[in-house]
This record gives structure tokens, C-alpha cells and sequence, in this order.
């Protein structure tokens, strides 16, 4: 696909595209005409890209995951991933005693706020 077909069907401008060119994330062929082709897993790419960004990783951090050899690496991710969760349970924990008194409109305040940031979580997960 050419640049303009990726930045049309996955959302993203041609400019971020290049910067994602550029930064490694993707890569693209030329063709005959000089043309940059991008297979068609760059959408799947961008996508989890964009699911990176949201959870604040860097562009260098993001080209690290998407490059990651397969075992030995990936356990150690693995290992990250899950000493995080412990600490986001611990957190969620203490979160829960703090609002239990709370009066229903700070919680339900609260309840909005995070919606867009589960839908985000459960994107993740689904990409995993």
C-alpha cells in the first residue's frame, strides 16, 4: 500500500507515518516509481502502536517492544508486565478504601473519567 492508503485506512496522518518510518517502527519498500509500499500488516502495526502511545511508552521504548526477540526478552517483559499489575492491585486496593466513603458524585465523576482509560487497557489486552 502507498502512504496515503495506510494514513486513509488506519486513521493517521502521512506525516506521522514518516516519523514512524523514520523512528523505525515501520517499514516500507520503494517501488519502481521511488513509491514507499507498505505491507499490509502496517495497519495492525499502527494500531498497536497507538495503543503504546496511550500507555505513555516512548518511540524508543515502543521500536524496543515491536523489535523484541520472541523468549528471552519477552520474559523479562512478561516479568515487568506482571510486577506492574501487582503494584496497580496494591494501588487499586488502597483506592477502594479511600472511596468507599466518598459521596456518589465524586464517584460517579470518577467512574466517567476512567471509562476511556479501561477502553484503552481492554485494546491492549485484546492485541496480547
Amino acid at each position: 500500500m502507498k502512504i496515503g492508503e495506510v494514513a486513509k485506512m488506519s486513521g493517521v496522518s502521512t506525516r506521522t507515518i514518516d516519523y514512524y518510518t523514520v523512528s523505525g517502527l515501520l517499514h516500507s519498500e520503494r517501488s519502481e516509481a521511488n513509491y514507499r509500499l507498505y505491507p499490509a500488516s502496517t495497519l495492525q502495526t499502527i494500531e498497536r502502536i497507538q495503543l503504546l502511545k496511550k500507555q505513555r511508552l516512548s518511540i524508543l521504548e515502543i521500536k524496543e517492544i515491536l523489535n523484541a526477540p520472541e523468549m528471552s526478552e519477552t520474559n523479562e517483559l512478561v516479568d515487568e508486565v506482571t510486577e506492574e499489575f501487582e503494584y496497580l492491585q496494591q494501588k487499586i486496593t488502597r483506592l477502594e478504601e479511600q472511596l468507599k466513603d466518598a459521596p456518589s458524585s465524586v464517584k460517579l465523576h470518577i467512574s466517567k473519567a476512567l471509562e476511556h482509560q479501561v477502553a484503552a487497557i481492554a485494546a491492549l489486552i485484546a492485541l496480547l
